[in-house]
């Protein structure tokens, strides 16, 4: 079953949107030899072992991009089965889709201004969003619903279906016609009450609401880069502590 093309080319553009590559990709299937993805991993988290592995056979880049997967996303099993070896290295593009599905998790987690992703056009984001709710709703079944979200056609409603019956919609895809009025509706209603007052104070009004930011601002997302920031700390508590002790006993050796 092929890709959901709308998902695929958000994550795609969401690729591109990170800068790794000097020239824009325009198919999934171009991430096979993984080069971008460990570009990512390196802009998130530079180290000698990320920069030294590019220069390495394709299984030691997969391998590194799984290790990477399993340390820093909370889907422990994403090495394991839910990004299969075999998979990428046959250059499956189901298989590319979940690393940047997952990799966009994780940059998600890592982003500290919603207002980072307005550089895409509004149904980009809304694929985006749509994708990271996924995850965050399906955190311990992602084994058994990813594929099938990322392969899968939302059932239209009755009345789209008599419309543009080729465009595929998302599940947030049903809500955005509803909400992108209602933003610009809010656009609106502030550029008429600024327009209204600009001979006193010349505020401009200030950017609408957007699918990401949406997500980003919810308790759960919140919530789940709370507990992401605590199990890193934790980690790197545990790391100082044991190399803490392994000086103490070398020094209680000498």
């Amino acid at each position: 079953m092929p890709l959901h093309s709308a998902r695929a080319a958000a994550l795609l553009a969401w690729v591109n949107g990170t800068r790794v590559c000097s020239d824009p990709l325009d198919d999934l299937s171009q991430l096979q030899d993984c080069h971008v993805f460990i570009r990512i991993i390196n802009k998130l988290h530079r180290s000698e072992e990320g920069e030294s592995v590019l220069e390495q056979p394709l299984p030691e880049r997969i391998s590194f991009i799984r290790g990477f997967l399993q340390k820093h996303c909370k889907h422990k099993s994403a090495a394991e089965s839910l990004v299969s070896a075999q998979r990428l290295l046959e250059g499956e593009e189901l298989a590319l889709a979940k690393v940047a599905v997952l990799l966009l998790y994780h940059t998600s987690m890592s982003c500290r201004s919603p207002g980072d992703w307005n550089e895409f056009d509004y149904k980009t984001q809304v694929e985006l969003a749509s994708i990271l709710k996924f995850v965050l709703d399906n955190e311990e079944s992602l084994n058994e619903n990813l594929e099938m979200f990322l392969q899968r056609k939302a059932p239209l409603s009755s009345s789209s279906t008599s419309g543009s019956s080729s465009e595929e919609h998302s599940p947030l895809l049903s809500l955005p016609h509803k909400r992108e009025v209602r933003f610009l509706e809010l656009q609106k209603i502030a550029s008429s009450s600024s327009s209204s007052s600009s001979s006193t104070n010349n505020v401009l009004p200030g950017p609408p609401s957007s699918p990401m930011g949406d997500v980003m601002q919810t308790p759960q997302f919140q919530l789940r880069r709370l507990k992401k920031q605590l199990a890193l700390e934790r980690e790197n508590r545990d790391e100082l502590e044991l190399e803490l002790a392994e000086h103490r006993k070398l020094i209680t050796e000498k």
